[in-house]
């Protein structure tokens, strides 16, 4: 299953030509990655960082721009699950206007528990959580 939301691009994305300034790209992607744990995986950022002392600091971050973003466009972000490791996972979000694709980011997240930070294992329930983000083919993998 993918998480989906869409996007409005505003003047703030934006570079003086009217197309998305690269950087903006991520700050929309940490704000999909957030949408997510709310309302994919049910828990908000604000609740998983105070309360259960847990975040997803990034580790790596792969990026690709293959089309221009533009003032007024509202883009649609997907988010999938490609892989869960033993104290990470991996995710993939794709940006499209209509059928044109804008940008693709695979990130890899760290499953950390803020007291120390530390790297922690990802046990069975959040595991269960994010694995239903994976694709059929992924989870028979």
């Amino acid at each position: 299953m993918l998480f989906e939301r869409n996007k409005m691009i505003r003047f703030h994305h934006c570079d003086p030509a009217g197309i998305v300034f690269y950087p903006q790209y991520l700050i929309l992607c940490n704000e999909i990655v957030e949408d997510w744990f709310e309302y994919g995986i049910g828990v908000g950022f604000g609740p998983l960082h105070t309360d259960l002392k847990r975040g997803v600091p990034m580790r790596r971050l792969e990026a690709e721009f293959t089309a221009p973003g533009r003032i007024g466009e509202e883009l649609a972000f997907t988010l999938q699950v490609l892989n869960i490791g033993r104290t990470s996972l991996q995710i993939e979000i794709v940006a499209r206007q209509g059928d044109t694709v804008c940008f693709t980011t695979r990130q890899v997240l760290v499953w950390a528990d803020l007291d120390g930070p530390r790297a922690i294992e990802i046990d069975d329930e959040w595991r269960e959580r994010f694995a239903r983000f994976m694709s059929p083919a992924q989870l028979r993998a």
